[in-house]
């Protein structure tokens, strides 16, 4: 059976660090041709398994041919019927048609490169799209032409919530919603989602969470006196890393005794930003540091929490699917503060950590974390923070799962693809 992992950029950075806990499963395969398609492919590529090809192909574009989409797009039944979706749900404007027409002529794209790959290596039995974004629907093009039989697709956060998008437009969804073979989303709240929003078929939406490897030991707390709180994220605002701040110096003024430290893993375009924000409202405070390591490969985040101790793991984001990053801290036993947004709510709660409200304030984020790192307790709390993940977020029998299941598709009969629904039929959301 041939597989096509499609993937932004995996094994090329940035990002998609997680994909590096499933591949091995891919690799374990006997019977499988598996072979990663990222869409982007600059730097040096991280290691692969043994027996997972890496090809290019939809690497390789040209300004000509970018251009060449583009004229396409504009007279596309794909971009015609963005056009009358954007106007029903009253989200029309100049910002919103562009980004329909430069979706629609990457979706073109991307599927003509999928069909080149098809005729040089041969159909391919499944098209696995990390993310449901423009090379899930391309695929789906591809399959309509006969060069992909079976399209799956994961669905995670920002490809599935419309908040995390610009205008609160997420382009091309709800018509390419109906076709795919199955949607894996991560928890029972975003297959709800999924069905509401955008009208994708039930019997199509199944739940399968990511995981992580289970490490050989558990972090250690601080000492007395000491408190150890870290962050991990890239630093965009969706991420309020602002009410981190706010909370780490209320931290330090409720208790001047404890020595306090703050670490945030991660990069991104707002980095500075907060760095300087943090500089300047902890400034004064002796008895609180801050440390801003940047990004980190993936390996070195799970290595750290072994590395020194740890009381919790705060998390502040306004949108989330289920994170890989509080799934890390809680398998090496550190108990996670994080707000009730997404599918959070079935990784954090107040027995393994402290769940917050969505749109928690410095205060809230503060007393969460004295009482899973400082107050009696925290013990157990930190127990059952590893338990949970053995017992729903284990990386060897999640993805041994996940991996089944996709086989198990490519091996079933071909079906008939979805005819689009009539212009009055598409499901938009309220409000």
């Amino acid at each position: 059976m041939k597989v096509a992992i499609l993937t932004n950029a995996y094994p090329y950075p940035p990002g998609e660090q997680f994909i590096e806990d499933e591949i091995g499963y891919w690799a374990t395969q006997p019977d499988l041709d598996v072979t990663l398609l990222p869409a982007l492919a600059a730097g040096t590529p991280r290691p692969v398994p043994a027996g997972i090809a890496v090809d290019l192909a939809m690497a390789r574009s040209v300004r000509s041919g970018r251009l060449w989409f583009m004229l396409q797009a504009l007279v596309s039944a794909i971009f015609r019927r963005e056009l009358v979706q954007l106007r029903q749900s009253r989200k029309m404007s100049p910002p919103t048609v562009v980004r329909a027409l430069l979706h629609t002529s990457k979706v073109l794209e991307q599927a003509a490169q999928l069909r080149r790959y098809a005729r040089i290596h041969g159909r391919i039995d499944v098209a696995y799209c990390y993310w449901n974004e423009t090379q899930a629907y391309a695929a789906l093009l591809a399959r309509q032409a006969g060069a992909v039989r079976k399209v799956v697709s994961r669905a995670h956060g920002f490809d599935l919530y419309e908040v995390r998008r610009s205008h609160g437009y997420m382009p091309l969804k709800r018509q390419f919603i109906a076709d795919h073979d199955a949607i894996f989303v991560l928890s029972r709240q975003a297959w709800g989602y999924l069905r509401r929003t955008y009208g994708a078929p039930p019997e199509r939406i199944r739940i399968s969470a990511l995981g992580v490897p289970l490490p050989p030991a558990l972090a250690q707390p601080s000492a007395p006196g000491c408190l150890h709180v870290v962050s991990v994220s890239f630093c965009l605002r969706v991420k309020r890393l602002d009410k981190i701040v706010d909370a780490m110096a209320l931290l330090a003024r409720r208790h001047p005794d404890v020595s306090i430290a703050w670490t945030h893993i991660g990069g991104g375009p707002l980095l500075e930003e907060i760095e300087a924000l943090a500089q300047a409202k902890l400034a004064g405070l002796g008895n609180i540091t801050c440390t801003f390591t940047g990004e980190l490969p993936n390996r070195a985040v799970k290595a750290y929490y072994l590395g020194a101790p740890v009381d919790a793991l705060v998390n502040a984001s306004e949108s989330e699917g289920v994170p890989v990053s509080i799934m890390e801290a809680m398998s090496a036993g550190v108990p996670a503060v994080a707000p009730d947004v997404g599918g959070v709510a079935s990784l954090v709660s107040d027995r393994c950590g402290a769940l917050l409200s969505p749109c928690p304030d410095a205060g809230e984020i503060a007393r969460a974390v004295e009482r899973v790192a400082l107050a009696e307790g925290r013990d157990g709390l930190r127990a059952q923070a590893r338990q949970v993940i053995e017992s729903a977020f284990d990386a060897a029998r999640n993805y041994r799962d996940f991996v089944a299941s996709v086989v198990a598709i490519g091996a079933s009969g071909d079906r008939q693809p979805a005819r689009h629904p009539p212009r009055a039929a598409y499901p938009l959301r309220q409000g």
